[in-house]
């Protein structure tokens, strides 16, 4: 049996305050509780506005109060145009069943008018509504009310609809916000599920938290291109790092900060180095805050699903051929077997190690292949996350983490989290394991301590739950 979730508990409250609202109007005045206000109306747009966010809440809530009114508004017109120069005359001429019918055929056209405005005007969501209430004043029954009363009865009565909502999606009934704590997550294995995406319940409850002040953001070794697509929607504020914090993002302005490019003369040594030995090797810059990836022929199959996998992707440019000389470089990416990469490492840090690091981590579990990166000598997750703190140094840090290259990161927290799907050594190294191999874990966590009464007191429990 499916659980009443927070969103239908809220939807049941509003409708009830909808229906309080005309009997508290109807103990003041029957009549104008009769003439102005309709619970139907208003709570049918209260239904329809509530949304799991408030901000989603808002643009429903928008279209609603808007296509009512413009809607209402049209088709209380075109109801006085002719109630004031047709109805009489027809009635009169030949009876009620052709005044219907006149009345019919005038609002159907009518309404091709309304919608073709509203399209032209480029506010196709409000057709919809517009329609329904347009329908509504044109030809419902009007228990002997006006047509401006009636019509001012629908707009009002949809109004007061969702504003009811936006209060009710507005309220928050925890008191204690602790935003003095910075939670640093890494996503793969970590804050995405298996699927790698955000789960419905993470994406939920960690938008509701950023909009309630969480202070929080994201360590990846990811690009712009895939986190525009996994954390849509998330109303994120803070910098990211990404790139293995070679480069901060803002995803809002969707612009590239601090970007850390490798040395010239250790880039022109490892570009030799490949060419000489004829090896592809991906190579990423940020011109003019593009990001483009260079490459030439595939090693092997994984190089080239690699390239397919992301060829099509929003914010990167894939050129078959080798870097400008002028250009400058922020990391490199080859795929190989273990025992070649550690190879390719050896032999580029016997020459460039005071200006380059190296990362290398399996292409996916279980797997013969194996990532090599290259980066500039002092870019790691660690360091990225020295600077970001800096900025704040009073602030309280908690991460989670999942792979290898995260423990630097871990390093350099107050507390840190795991899941179970963890690399061993990252499991190891955590002050907490979070028992369930699910990313919704994450969030769950973060949510339970950004509202604790006393985070720190919560954290020392967890911890020595560990140690039980």
């Amino acid at each position: 049996m499916p659980k009443i979730g927070l969103r239908t508990i809220k939807t049941a409250v509003a409708v009830f305050i909808t229906f309080l609202i005309n009997i508290i109007l109807y103990l003041i005045s029957p009549n104008f509780a009769n003439t102005w206000y309709s619970p139907f109306f208003a709570s049918i747009a209260a239904v329809y506005s509530m949304q799991r966010e408030f901000s989603q809440s808002f643009a429903l809530a928008r279209i609603r109060a808007l296509g009512s009114i413009v809607g209402g508004l049209f088709g209380m017109v075109i109801i006085l145009i002719y109630e004031t120069f047709l109805s009489n005359i027809i009635i009169d001429q030949y009876g009620l069943i052709i005044n219907m019918f006149v009345l019919y055929i005038l609002t159907s056209i009518f309404i091709i008018i309304l919608i073709y405005f509203l399209v032209k005007f480029k506010i196709k969501d409000l057709v919809f509504v517009a329609a329904l209430t347009y329908l509504s004043v044109t030809i419902s029954l009007r228990n002997d009310l006006p047509v401006v009363a009636f019509a001012v009865n629908r707009i009002s009565s949809t109004i007061i609809g969702v504003l009811v909502t936006l209060g009710i999606n507005n309220l928050h009934v925890h008191h204690h916000r602790n935003k003095n704590i910075l939670f640093v997550s890494a996503l793969d294995a970590c804050l995405l599920n298996k699927e790698k995406s955000l789960s419905s319940y993470s994406q939920y409850h960690l938008s509701a938290l950023l909009n309630d002040g969480l202070n929080f953001t994201i360590s990846t070794t990811r690009t712009p291109s895939s986190l525009s697509r996994i954390l849509y929607g998330l109303p994120l504020k803070n910098e990211l790092m990404i790139m293995n914090g070679a480069v901060k993002y803002d995803i809002v302005k969707e612009k590239f900060l601090d970007i850390k490019y490798i040395k010239k003369s250790a880039q022109i040594g490892i570009d030799a180095y490949f060419s000489s030995i004829n090896r592809n090797v991906f190579t990423y810059t940020i011109i003019d805050q593009a990001l483009s990836i260079y490459h030439t022929d595939f090693e092997n199959d994984l190089e080239e699903k690699f390239y397919y996998d992301r060829k099509n992707d929003y914010f990167r440019n894939h050129i078959k051929g080798k870097i400008d000389f002028n250009e400058d470089v922020v990391y490199y990416v080859l795929i190989d077997t273990l025992d070649k990469v550690h190879q390719y490492k050896k032999d580029l840090l016997d020459y460039y190690r005071a200006y380059i690091s190296c990362q290398i981590y399996a292409y996916e579990e279980g797997s013969s292949y194996y990532f090599l990166k290259i980066y500039k000598s002092d870019i790691s997750k660690k360091e990225a996350l020295k600077a970001f703190v800096s900025k704040n140094p009073n602030e309280f840090l908690i991460s989670f983490a999942s792979k290898s290259y995260d423990l630097e990161m871990m390093s350099l927290s107050d507390f840190s989290f795991a899941l179970a799907s963890a690399d061993e050594e990252v499991k190891a190294k955590a002050d907490y394991l979070i028992p369930i191999d699910q990313a919704d874990g994450v969030v769950r966590m973060i949510r339970k301590l950004y509202y604790a009464r006393d985070y720190k007191m919560l954290l020392k429990k967890i911890k020595n739950s560990k140690n039980r």
